[in-house]
């Protein structure tokens, strides 16, 4: 597991292209620091990736925008993030895709201070979400569509204060009246006396949070390394889902998520549970509906099709091998 940026992404790169390792050994982006990436963490700690013939570091890229930045300029191949960047990308002429759809529904709750006890209290306050673009920041915008609220016309003001722990601090220091975060940080939230306004999984929003992302190129160009990066990523999802690995599964989220005891880890287990789908493909409903939200203030999106951001191409042919079947029985 790595965090890095700016000079040292660059030549972590030129290291990479210099070696010529780019069949097995590359660099695998991911943009957010929560369980939703768990399949990856796992493929990656229980040697699954290195069983089908590939080898990626992990790296964290905080937002999904850096991360389609990161694609487009060929720094990585592949990239865990919402389908937001990839949609606006698109529309702007990259070649981007989503190849496999890991989470396809808002894995969110929302934290408030004690005096929050309903959507409309929500009028008049702030909620802290991570930068414009990412995907709690869409998920506060579609949350208070949901419930019939205008940012704007309810003076809400949605503030970009980063990731969950700026979240957090902003929260227990009263600079935010609610804050947007990852499940599994709730128990510890309520038990600071802030309340629970909403768990977004359970709302009837179908969400492209989490998928895996790359050039239609790298797709037509070497389709054997796509495969085998996706093979090591369905394992581990699959891995992930079995509850004989329970504890394998939970002891790996607390070491990414540098979590003090396994015990701790046991709510960020649930909640990954909780999205993860059995067989990854991009729900293509999810896509229709964020092409419609984000139309509404960006007009080039207006023009895009969900079958123009998803290539189910590989994942399909696993799944018509038996691959995904196979992992299931196991």
């Amino acid at each position: 597991m790595k965090r890095i940026s700016g000079l040292i992404f660059g030549t972590c790169v030129l290291l990479y292209q210099a070696l010529g390792l780019a069949q097995n050994k590359f660099l695998l982006g991911y943009s957010s620091f929560s369980s939703n990436q768990t399949p990856l963490w796992v493929a990656k700690e229980e040697g699954l990736f290195k069983r089908y013939g590939s080898d990626p570091d992990l790296i964290l890229i905080e937002g999904g925008t850096r991360g389609a930045q990161a694609l487009i300029s060929g720094d990585i191949p592949i990239m865990g993030m919402s389908g937001q960047p990839v949609i606006s990308a698109r529309a702007r002429g990259a070649d981007l895709t989503m190849f496999a759809g890991m989470v396809n529904k808002m894995n969110y709750i929302l934290v408030t201070s004690a005096a929050i006890k309903k959507p409309e209290d929500l009028k008049g306050r702030r909620i802290g979400a991570a930068q414009a673009g990412t995907a709690s920041y869409h998920a506060v915008l579609l949350g208070l569509k949901h419930w019939g609220l205008d940012a704007r016309r309810d003076r809400i003001t949605i503030l970009q204060l980063g990731n969950q722990a700026a979240r957090v601090g902003s929260l227990q220091s009263g600079g935010s009246d609610a804050i947007i975060v990852n499940p599994g940080l709730g128990p510890v939230l309520k038990e600071r006396g802030n309340s629970i306004l909403a768990d977004f999984t359970e709302l009837p929003i179908p969400y492209p949070q989490q998928t895996m992302s790359i050039r239609e190129r790298t797709i037509k160009n070497d389709p054997e390394f796509v495969e085998r990066a996706l093979k090591g990523i369905v394992a581990g999802n699959s891995y992930s889902l079995d509850p004989r690995n329970k504890e394998r599964v939970k002891q790996v989220i607390a070491k990414y998520l540098r979590l003090d005891r396994v015990e701790k880890a046991e709510e960020h287990y649930q909640s990954a549970l909780k999205v993860l789908p059995p067989k990854p493909y991009v729900d293509s409903a999810g896509i229709v509906s964020m092409i419609e939200f984000i139309a509404e203030s960006d007009p080039l999106v207006a023009k895009i099709k969900p079958d123009m951001v998803i290539n189910h191409s590989i994942l399909k042919k696993l799944d018509d091998s038996g691959f995904i079947d196979q992992l299931a029985k196991r």
